[in-house]
């Protein structure tokens, strides 16, 4: 048990990063995003979780700086800030890292403006890909028995591209699924937690070795692609397992609705707190509405209705008159 549990830290210690994102709200219906991530600082550098890098649309200026103050703690500090406010929505869907957007609409009325935040991050579907994770999300954290039925995930969807883009005949692919079984079967009764550790598409050819003759030296290539980008986003996932996240808003004017996990009266600074079990199965959605009462239109039409009322009165005494 001592030695699982040493696995299961270097597996998934690496990953421990704390990320978080501000973003302030402006008058004009703009907005500015600001990240700030802590750790180490090869974890910084992954891709679990990438801050922005510029493009045609936008600039993003990031820094890198070490924050330890005892020697050997090796914590780190990344920070990305978007040079110009933007009012156009922020989408981020690169596949190897967290999906998720953000979004700011602001609408102008005779005596109000209304501000409307929204953002979401996308759903990892855990329970549709890797089924035996969602159980572990429960368990003694020495029970790495997802690895099986994660790797098994990975050969089968690898197999199901591979044929989509190749002639492939499906009785070849029934012996491949059924070879692949034996070796884990195989594995599970020995070490399979050191087994599942190494890199899929090794595994992948080690377990097809006595059909290999049968197949194309190009049919291995191709597969060790699709693997290998599929293990990209196995690797996302699970990297992100010990990772947290605070999104902050500063929004203008007085806050009407949210789903906020708090709220500071203090500085009209909202924020939203969420981990790898809030996006593992479901989407997780973030939204504010607050509002900006224009005083001097306010002040203007109360005056215009006083002053109808002052005249329909004096109308009404010159007519008794």
């Amino acid at each position: 048990m001592l030695r699982n549990i040493v696995f299961f830290l270097v597996f998934f210690l690496a990953s421990c990063v704390e990320n978080l994102v501000h973003v302030a709200v402006f008058d004009n219906g703009s907005f500015s995003v600001k990240y700030t991530s802590i750790g180490h600082k090869n974890d910084l550098l992954d891709s679990d979780f990438s801050h922005p890098k510029s493009d045609d649309k936008y600039t993003w200026v990031t820094s890198l700086s070490e924050k330890s103050e005892n020697v050997g703690d090796n914590i780190w500090e990344k920070e990305t800030i978007l040079l110009s406010p933007t009012k156009t929505k922020l989408t981020f869907s690169n596949s190897s890292s967290l999906q998720y957007d953000i979004d700011l609409s602001k609408n102008s009325y005779l005596l109000w403006d209304s501000y409307t935040f929204q953002s979401n991050i996308k759903n990892l579907e855990i329970d549709l890909k890797y089924p035996e994770i969602v159980n572990y999300l429960n368990i003694n954290e020495d029970d790495l028995s997802w690895l099986v039925p994660a790797k098994r995930y990975i050969f089968y969807e690898s197999i199901k591209l591979y044929k989509n883009k190749n002639k492939i005949d499906q009785a070849i692919v029934d012996r491949i699924k059924n070879q692949i079984d034996t070796y884990i079967s195989y594995v599970k009764e020995k070490d399979y937690e050191k087994e599942f550790s190494r890199k899929s598409s090794e595994i992948f050819i080690e377990a097809l070795s006595p059909m290999s003759r049968r197949l194309s030296k190009s049919f291995f290539t191709d597969m060790t692609l699709i693997i290998d980008d599929l293990e990209k986003e196995f690797e996302k996932n699970t990297n992100l397992m010990l990772d947290s996240f605070t999104f902050s808003v500063v929004v203008p004017g007085n806050l009407r609705n949210t789903n906020a996990t708090f709220i500071s009266s203090l500085d009209n600074t909202i924020y939203w707190e969420f981990n790898f079990n809030d996006i593992a199965t479901n989407h997780f959605n973030m939204y504010a509405h607050s509002i900006v009462i224009n005083n001097l239109a306010l002040q203007i039409f109360l005056l215009i209705i006083l002053l109808l009322f002052a005249g329909f009165i004096w109308k009404k005494r010159l007519k008794k008159k």
